[in-house]
């Protein structure tokens, strides 16, 4: 138990590093599959920034393991789709970033996964994955824009629930959306174009993950952001 104790400071402690490189480089002599378990557990870190770089780290080890052995990388990843389901009795917090990291930096694994990264945002009729509790929801959006970034021809699946999410109760959503979009840069139909232009007169405040930094945005600057791409690809 101790080593464990202590093998979670290590890597915490890297973690409070102020440049992702040589944060992660310095965990570079632990195998990832032994730094998953402390990494599962700072996803619960009383620092938010320490929980969001354990998203990056997480991400930064799945591509180590999947190059050494994929079908390790996908027992991990049915790891993280049981743990979003209210029957293994987790609270997923930070599970959704994982799983949007995760395909962010292992092709193979978006290629095969991303529908159901999109499907934990897809309310339906019946049986689904969708995730009913706001606050955990933008887990999912947040990698939804992370995998819009690596991949944008899968997480395209997205936009109609993307567009949907503009007019979300959930601030945070509705940012989430607007910088997803942005770097989809979709052909724009004219009720998106317009509700993104609603959407940039909007004040409300969050705090985006960068891959490293928690960086404060508004919903409106995300938006005009968002609004900018679209009429360049229009």
């Amino acid at each position: 138990m101790a080593k464990r104790r202590q093998l979670l400071q290590v890597i915490r402690t890297a973690l409070e590093g102020p440049e992702s490189g040589p944060a992660l480089a310095a965990l570079g002599d632990i195998a990832p599959a032994v730094r998953l378990g402390p990494l599962f557990s700072l996803l619960l870190d009383r620092d938010p920034l320490i929980c969001w770089r354990a998203v990056t780290a997480f991400g930064a080890a799945m591509a180590e393991l999947a190059g050494e052995r994929l079908e390790d990388a996908r027992e991990v990843w049915r790891n993280l789709m049981w743990r979003t389901n209210e029957e293994s009795g987790n609270i997923a917090w930070g599970i959704p970033q994982c799983m949007g990291e995760t395909l962010a930096r292992v092709p193979v694994l978006a290629a095969d996964y991303h529908r159901i990264l999109i499907s934990l945002v897809q309310d339906m009729d019946g049986d689904c994955t969708f995730i009913d509790h706001a606050p955990l929801r933008r887990g999912v959006w947040w990698a939804i824009a992370r995998l819009a970034g690596a991949a944008p021809e899968l997480a395209a699946r997205a936009l109609p629930e993307l567009a949907a999410a503009l007019g979300d109760c959930d601030h945070e959503a509705r940012g989430l959306a607007c910088l997803a979009l942005a770097r989809l840069k979709p052909d724009p139909s004219r009720s998106l174009l317009a509700a993104l232009a609603a959407a940039a007169d909007d004040p409300a405040a969050f705090d985006f993950y960068d891959g490293w930094q928690l960086v404060p945005t508004t919903v409106g600057q995300a938006a005009a952001a968002a609004l900018a791409a679209c009429r360049r690809c229009g």
